[in-house]
């Protein structure tokens, strides 16, 4: 028994070091590394700001009672599940018909951001709060929906005993994005005349960001 589990240790370990394998500098400085960086990057800037500032926006921002914001801080999610569904069931029936991985996990995703970010950019015009909840939530689902793909997209440019390094520096660096995205808010937020003005202008200035 011992001499077997041996065997297929070393089988493994032999296979594992079959596996190819590339130099990090070579996957990071790709294109598509960097470019879904980047987007992920906004696209999770904006997520971070709705996790964090969104009910506030609601509350102070729109005129809606702690109550109402708290209930409708849930809109954002919804849509992002509606969505991330849609999206998915779609690229099932276009993966069965043949279509790229190209059109699905980057062309689709980056769609949805441009969709996300254009709808953003017209926030501060919008005076209804219905309104703009819906804008706020259906720009949500659309940058939420796309980040699945994204994920997929990044494992899929690294050799598979690559994929677990790859994913951390990615996630890393998506990180940063939320870091920035709730200070900036805040500070756009201090400088506004008034806290309304001052939440349109930051999703304004992200959906540009996202664009």
């Amino acid at each position: 028994i011992r001499s077997g589990k041996r065997r297929e240790e070393a089988g493994a370990g032999a296979a594992e070091t079959d596996e190819p394998a590339v130099p990090w500098i070579r996957i990071f400085r790709t294109r598509t590394f960097i470019s879904c960086t980047m987007l992920v990057m906004a696209i999770y800037a904006i997520v971070a700001v709705v996790l964090t500032w969104l009910p506030s926006y609601f509350e102070v921002g729109l005129g809606y009672s702690r109550l109402q914001a708290g209930s409708m801080f849930a809109f954002p999610s919804i849509a992002g599940l509606i969505l991330m569904l849609i999206l998915s069931s779609s690229g099932d029936r276009l993966t069965s018909r043949g279509a790229t991985s190209r059109l699905i996990r980057i062309i689709v995703p980056s769609v949805g951001v441009l969709v996300s970010g254009m709808i953003m950019v017209f926030l501060p015009y919008v005076s209804a709060p219905a309104l703009a909840v819906a804008i706020v939530s259906v720009g949500y689902g659309f940058l939420a929906s796309g980040y699945p793909l994204i994920i997929a997209t990044i494992s899929e440019i690294c050799p598979p005993r690559q994929t677990a390094g790859t994913l951390g520096v990615f996630m890393a660096m998506m990180g940063i994005g939320g870091l920035i995205g709730p200070y900036v808010t805040g500070r756009i937020v201090d400088a506004a005349d008034t806290p309304a003005a001052g939440y349109a202008t930051a999703f304004q200035a992200f959906g540009l960001v996202a664009v």
